[in-house]
């Protein structure tokens, strides 16, 4: 089976990065969905993805569930992610888009996993900014955009810079997101959890149990189960398990080997094992399921 295209950054927009050769773009969202003829076409980020709406609807799949686009809708999205354009009416706002090397120029690589929206979690893939956050969001794209189109001296410096404020800024807002239905006392509980899932993201391939994650927080089991399931209402088990179900939905999707190689490459030593752990918790075999998604989403 032929695999789904994973896109280079330099395809969405050519003008800027073949010509240019560089590792950053930015433009207005309406001007991108004019020249783009992405369609409905799912594919696989490589590169950082930010997206300021500030007119219009429409709707987007990010990582198989699907998200209204609305005013004042941030989307962050990152590498690894399955992503396609769905309808649109009106849309205008901003787009940037960037890649790892781009950021570490100036900061960290690890800085870039620091940011809750940028690792695999049970929070939304946006931020529905305020009002007054929207004034501020919509100040400070325009001028990195006025920045990115005159090209003066150190410019790029002066975008890293806009970059990580604008990074910060959603952090902020993130936190502030996920704080806010919470009871003062379970607020620690957030950061705990935001911990639980950054490790889950670097080791979901190697650690599949519980007591594992428990053991390299310094908590026991049943504790890390109980702060799972009061501020995501998700067992510490569920959120392992959901994490290895996407990267298992996203090999099949994008990636041509076969099935038994998919689940070796998640360390499942038995492919049958493999096969019933995936209907388990997606109702279809990862042949159903890989049929069922090329077929949706070909056209």
């Amino acid at each position: 089976m032929q695999s789904l295209r994973t896109l280079n950054i330099e395809e969405l927009r050519c003008n800027a990065f073949a010509q240019d050769g560089q590792q950053f773009d930015m433009c207005r969202l309406e001007d991108f969905l004019q020249e783009s003829a992405m369609g409905s076409h799912v594919h696989r980020h490589n590169y950082y993805m930010l997206m300021y709406v500030c007119r219009g609807q429409g709707q987007q799949l990010i990582d198989f569930a699907h998200h209204d686009v609305l005013p004042g809708r941030f989307f962050l999205m990152y590498p690894g992610q399955v992503h396609a354009w769905g309808s649109h009416d009106g849309l205008e706002g901003h787009l940037i888009f960037f890649t790892p090397a781009f950021f570490t120029e100036r900061y960290n690589n690890n800085n870039l996993r620091e940011f809750p929206f940028f690792n695999t979690s049970h929070f939304l893939p946006y931020i529905d900014l305020s009002a007054p956050q929207a004034a501020s969001f919509g100040y400070l794209l325009e001028a990195m955009l006025k920045e990115y189109h005159a090209k003066e001296e150190d410019y790029l410096k002066t975008l890293r810079s806009f970059l990580n404020i604008l990074l910060y800024q959603c952090k902020r807002f993130y936190f502030e997101r996920a704080q806010a239905s919470l009871p003062a006392n379970d607020r620690t509980a957030v950061l705990i959890v935001r911990r639980f899932e950054q490790l889950i993201e670097e080791q979901f391939r190697e650690k599949r149990l519980v007591r594992d994650y428990a053991q390299l927080l310094l908590l026991t089991p049943n504790y890390l189960n109980a702060i799972c399931s009061r501020v995501v209402g998700k067992s510490a088990g569920e959120l392992i398990r959901e994490r290895v179900m996407l990267e298992a939905k996203r090999l099949l999707l994008h990636d041509g080997r076969t099935v038994a190689e998919i689940g070796a490459s998640l360390n499942f030593d038995d492919n049958s094992y493999f096969g019933r752990f995936f209907k388990k918790y997606e109702g279809l075999s990862p042949e159903q399921f890989r049929k069922s998604i090329h077929q949706n989403h070909s056209g």
